[in-house]
């Protein structure tokens, strides 16, 4: 199977692997990994599961690791949503299967693609179904009231507001000691102030300062939604500073800024427009909220590997 069928497949089906599986004859000869209210994980399993994921490597113990405690948390939620009969919707698993087998048959031999990934098509339905269950039991428990609390203590970042912003940015390299970190940050502070002085515009600021390509129109980035393509750490500091102000400078990957929140445009979606958004904040929550309390509860056995 090449690359670019196996990362679009994985993609699709939103794999992150896995269920203990039925064991089989080879399984059952693996040394045990783990025991899930009786349920067997095996080392054979779990590398099963990391060959899937292009992880595998068992001599990485804490790759290996890492993957077992993913085993262990779906096995607790197949578990908790089986006692609760609580079970994917039959017309969405089937449209699923039938577009990872639309897939499938872009290779010359779909079943031996199948197979490169480790998985049959019982598990593979079974991977399919499970965050689909999932999906319906929030929906089940997350009240209006939520949605709306949620909506409104997260309004601007889900309502469709937008920021025009813009910035004044100097590089680093990503491998930058503290000391270079934190002369470029001081840079930038010290240009703050002669901002806030008055000494200088922002704009004026960026055009002598800012190291990138927005430095000769000022610093001005542009207008853009919580959610989209602007990088998620600039995103939250420009949603977090007020209209005509500046942020504090700040680091990512990329080097050091400064912005400045230019203008907001009010957005006009409602509570029921970003329903979906708000939903999977909270499929991620209930879930490490339920493993968390399945952990405590159950019966959880880790056994040593060498």
């Amino acid at each position: 199977m090449n690359e670019l069928t196996t990362t679009v497949l994985l993609t699709f089906i939103g794999l992150s692997i896995g269920i203990a599986q039925p064991t089989t004859a080879f399984a059952q000869q693996s040394r045990l990994a783990a025991e899930v209210n009786g349920k067997v994980i095996t080392e054979h399993q779990i590398n099963e599961a990391m060959k899937t994921l292009g992880v595998y490597g068992n001599d990485n113990r804490e790759t290996f690791e890492r993957m077992r405690e993913r085993l262990i948390e779906r096995t607790l939620i197949y578990q908790f949503l089986k006692s609760r009969g609580i079970t994917a919707p039959k017309l969405l698993v089937e449209r699923r299967m039938n577009h990872v087998e639309k897939i499938l048959t872009q290779e010359d031999d779909p079943d031996q693609a199948l197979e490169n990934l480790h998985l049959t098509r019982e598990q593979l339905r079974k991977e399919i179904s499970l965050p689909l269950a999932w999906q319906r039991y929030v929906r089940q428990v997350v009240t209006d009231g939520q949605i709306s609390e949620y909506f409104q203590k997260h309004q601007q970042e889900l309502d469709g507001t937008k920021r025009t912003v813009s910035q004044i940015f100097l590089k680093l390299p990503r491998d930058a000691s503290e000391t270079e970190v934190d002369q470029a940050l001081n840079h930038l502070k010290e240009i703050r102030q002669t901002i806030r002085k008055n000494e200088i515009s922002f704009e004026e600021a960026a055009r002598k300062h800012s190291q990138a390509p927005t430095a000769e129109q000022g610093g001005l980035i542009g207008t853009f939604a919580f959610t989209g393509q602007m990088p998620k750490q600039i995103v939250e500091v420009a949603f977090q500073t007020p209209e005509g102000e500046m942020s504090e400078p700040f680091r990512s990957v990329y080097g050091v800024h400064l912005l400045h929140v230019d203008k907001i445009i009010p957005g006009q979606l409602t509570p029921e427009d970003a329903r979906p958004q708000i939903l999977e904040h909270f499929d991620q929550k209930l879930w490490q909220e339920t493993v968390k309390r399945l952990k405590a509860e159950g019966n959880i056995n880790y056994f040593e590997l060498p």
